[in-house]
């Protein structure tokens, strides 16, 4: 009986040892940078519907006087808050043309928008918007349309890319956009 008490007490003991306070505020995680829109979908796609919704709460652009400017992100996984980074903002035309075919929509011309070329992510923080600007006088040529661009991020000056997520697709039902 002694050999069994001690033996369930010496678990207890290393049990309780091992659980400190705060082991859930430890850093931890991989660090990847990722496109948090290539999840929209769940992460089952990538597609990006703009607008997104019937209701003001739901849209993932705004209106200016001359364009709409869709939100775009980078975001680094992990939990650690993190050095500053960088990463550059490209367009994938394969990719585009692969989607434009399989959804059914034409690729959009280069003259209907304009996306930065980096983005920067301040030290202690994880992520940074950025904008994809539609030109509302050239989406006139464009009623009735949809229209597809894949955008993409390259080249992070610190940290990696992430395997997943750093494409994507912006679908834009041009005539649903106008009508808002």
């Amino acid at each position: 009986m002694r050999k069994i008490l001690f033996a369930t007490l010496s678990v207890f003991l290393l049990a309780l040892a091992s659980c400190s306070k705060g082991d859930g505020d430890l850093d931890y995680g991989l660090m990847k940078i990722y496109m948090p829109q290539a999840m929209a979908n769940g992460g089952i796609g990538n597609v990006y519907n703009v607008p997104s919704g019937g209701g003001t709460d739901t849209y993932n652009f705004s209106e200016e006087a001359d364009s709409y400017d869709v939100y775009l992100g980078v975001m680094r996984s992990g939990k650690e808050a993190g050095e500053a980074f960088s990463v550059s903002i490209v367009t994938d035309e394969a990719e585009t043309a692969k989607q434009a075919e399989a959804l059914g929509a034409a690729v959009m011309p280069q003259e209907v928008y304009t996306l930065p070329s980096t983005v920067k992510v301040d030290a202690g923080n994880n992520s940074a918007i950025f904008h994809l600007t539609l030109k509302k006088a050239a989406l006139d040529a464009y009623a009735g349309s949809r229209l597809v661009l894949c955008v993409a991020l390259a080249d992070p000056s610190a940290y990696e890319l992430s395997d997943n997520g750093t494409v994507t697709t912006v679908l834009v039902d041009v005539d649903a956009l106008r009508s808002i």
